[in-house]
């Protein structure tokens, strides 16, 4: 069997340059060989796909690869760029079955598989919490406006979950498979223990502070070239990292206070209104609009457990001298009453 020609048939095939009389020829060829005919098949199936999930660095080596193997259709007209990619791809994929590699290579290669498409998620709205238990025993409470991603069983030498917004971690104890929370931001890796960790994709701050036990964090730097840290934190000490400015710094906590929220507890401590204001859309699911700038400003402290948004607000109101309303939909805040009566 001439493979050089059966490559050719292919290529030509698949770029779409193939005559009826080089078609019939070709199916002749892997009539005579049934595992290139079946390889063949699966290959059709997908290559339709091709055009739109090219990935450029593979076109770049596969070039190089086609370049050193001196493939070059047998006619070379001049044809669009767009075109001759395609025709490379072709000669690609064609090598690939004559030479007895699996068609999901190429299409691996042309596409690159999600590692985090295979894995469960729970992924809670504004307003809601959850409380997950995993298959290795761990239990996550997730809050509100957070997401989780993790696979159903665990395998391996890890366990790796995939965290955006906050979850208080109680992990269960297993020294041979450490327990990894990847962040976009940063990574916390622990073996068993109690924490709470903070990293909302759309907030430049992430936190993680221990409850009981050891935990490890590792920020995830912009800069390339800056040397990794990890830094080890014990019961009552948090780690904040300021990813803009690649800022890390660690102290003393009430681990009690972090995990407050998992009990239905709200704890402001000397946090602007605008600040608190980011938290009370998060917990009740109603967008907070301030009408005006003046009480984004104001400082509070206090403590709340199981109230409502109307009762807060009242609180916070008695406070400091601002008015509020509260619709279907949203909070509305201002420095006078007459500002929410239209």
């Amino acid at each position: 069997m001439n493979k050089d020609r059966i490559l050719e048939l292919m290529t030509r095939k698949l770029s779409g340059e193939a005559t009826q009389e080089e078609l019939r020829e070709l199916q002749e060829h892997l009539s005579a060989d049934a595992a290139a005919g079946e390889r063949s098949k699966v290959l059709d199936q997908f290559w339709s796909r091709q055009e739109h999930e090219m990935h450029p660095s593979v076109e770049e080596n596969l070039k190089k690869v086609l370049g050193g193997l001196n493939l070059t259709p047998t006619h070379a007209p001049v044809v669009p760029l767009r075109r001759r990619r395609g025709w490379m791809w072709a000669a690609a994929a064609a090598l690939l079955v004559l030479c007895g590699v699996g068609v999901s290579v190429f299409v691996k290669r042309g596409n690159v598989p999600d590692p985090l498409a295979s894995l469960m998620e729970k992924r809670n709205a504004k307003g809601t919490k959850s409380i997950i238990q995993l298959p290795d025993g761990s239990k996550i409470w997730l809050n509100a406006d957070s997401k989780l991603k993790y696979p159903e069983v665990f395998k391996g030498d890890t366990r790796e979950v995939y965290l955006n917004g906050e979850a208080f971690f109680d992990v269960a104890r297993n020294p041979g498979r450490p327990f990894i929370i990847h962040l976009a931001n940063g990574m916390v890796r622990v073996l068993g223990t109690s924490f709470n960790v903070r990293a909302y994709d759309n907030e430049p701050v992430v936190e993680t502070s221990v409850a009981t036990g050891r935990i490890a964090f590792i920020p995830k730097y912009k800069t390339s070239h800056k040397k990794q840290d990890t830094v080890y934190l014990a019961p009552d000490h948090k780690a904040s990292y300021v990813f803009d400015s690649e800022e890390l710094n660690t102290g003393t906590t009430s681990s009690k206070e972090d995990k407050a929220w998992t009990e239905g507890k709200l704890i402001f401590r000397g946090m602007t209104m605008e600040q608190i204001a980011v938290e009370l859309e998060r917990n009740f699911g109603k967008k907070v609009v301030f009408v005006d700038d003046g009480p984004k400003a104001y400082v509070f402290t206090g403590s709340f457990e199981n109230n409502t948004l109307d009762e807060i607000m009242y609180y916070l109101t008695r406070t400091k001298n601002f008015s509020y309303k509260i619709t279907n939909t949203e909070l509305l805040i201002a420095a006078s009453a007459s500002q929410l009566t239209n």
